[in-house]
């Protein structure tokens, strides 16, 4: 399992077009046959000053970038970032946590009204973070590997990009048919999804009641307590040759049956006719409640080409 460190860099002059955005991606080739690790990642943008033109930027107008790597390159999706709901950058890259994203930073400018054209706010988030990144984090198949460089500028601008990146990638050889599964997803997540949208909304009036019906009841759900007897059977130190009551399978069948009987949210779980609480289902073995176990299984037979015969 050789350790490939990739140092590489992206380079060059991003022009935006008239909606004010430029797109540019570079290519790295890496061996057949692999599984590939990501042991530690790290990004530097030698470009500090790619945020906005030497010209005056539009009022509370924004000034941003994306660097992506990937197995494929990245693509506009529905998504959006921005500095609040009414400013938003449309038709941005995929979110970090999908499944094609394997190292994502983003940065967004709020550029100053001034005459000086200075910059007020400034936010930058990376994924994963420098902790995480330096400890292995994803794997990919693809024989390839893609950084891509989102940038979103005034119209018809030049804005100079430069990046350097360093991934220490662990190589693992892997069979064909792995590998081309692996390989399968990959090229099918990068063309997949134009839009999350995996949160499940409530009506904050009901979240309580969805989620714990007692919070709504309010105060404990009431609870069964079996008898002594049973109880000194299952805690209670005996000797070894003390007698003591057996129990027949079909009473504990039954028990454990009764103890999971659908109750309402405001009374006790299990039968409260016959004082069984349903965390006596803790103690079920087998062969109690899925019938007696056979001390040996039934022979197999076999036809002349190997395959078992089924009766």
């Amino acid at each position: 399992m050789p350790i490939n460190e990739i140092r590489d860099t992206i380079q060059g002059t991003a022009l935006t077009d008239a909606t004010g955005y430029a797109y540019m991606t570079r290519k790295i080739n890496l061996p057949d046959g692999h599984r590939h690790s990501v042991l530690s990642i790290d990004v530097f943008n030698d470009q500090n000053s790619m945020w906005l033109s030497n010209q005056k930027a539009p009022e509370a107008g924004l000034a941003a970038y994306q660097l992506f790597v990937s197995p494929y390159p990245m693509q506009r999706t529905s998504e959006t970032m921005g500095a609040s709901v009414t400013e938003l950058i449309f038709n941005t890259g995929a979110m970090a946590g999908d499944e094609s994203v394997l190292y994502k930073e983003q940065a967004i400018v709020k550029a100053g009204v001034q005459e000086d054209n200075s910059r007020d706010l400034i936010w930058f988030n990376q994924f994963p973070n420098p902790a995480v990144g330096a400890m292995p984090t994803n794997n990919w198949y693809s024989n390839h590997l893609y950084i891509t460089v989102m940038v979103w500028n005034q119209p018809e601008t030049e804005v100079e990009v430069k990046h350097s990146l360093f991934i220490r990638v662990k190589q693992t050889k892997i069979g064909a048919a792995e590998e081309s599964m692996g390989q399968y997803k990959e090229f099918l997540d990068a063309q997949s999804r134009l839009l999350m949208d995996t949160a499940v909304v409530m009506d904050p009036a009901s979240i309580s009641g969805y989620v714990f019906p007692m919070w709504k009841y309010g105060g404990i759900r009431p609870e069964l307590m079996i008898s002594g007897t049973t109880a000194l059977r299952y805690f209670n130190r005996v000797a070894s040759n003390a007698n003591q009551d057996m129990v027949a399978r079909g009473a504990l069948q039954t028990a454990y049956q009764d103890a999971t009987t659908m109750v309402g949210f405001d009374t006790a779980f299990g039968d409260a006719a016959l004082n069984l609480p349903d965390w006596i289902t803790l103690m079920d073995v087998a062969g109690v409640t899925a019938g007696e176990l056979r001390p040996y299984p039934p022979p197999l037979k076999y036809a002349d080409n190997g395959n078992t015969l089924m009766f």
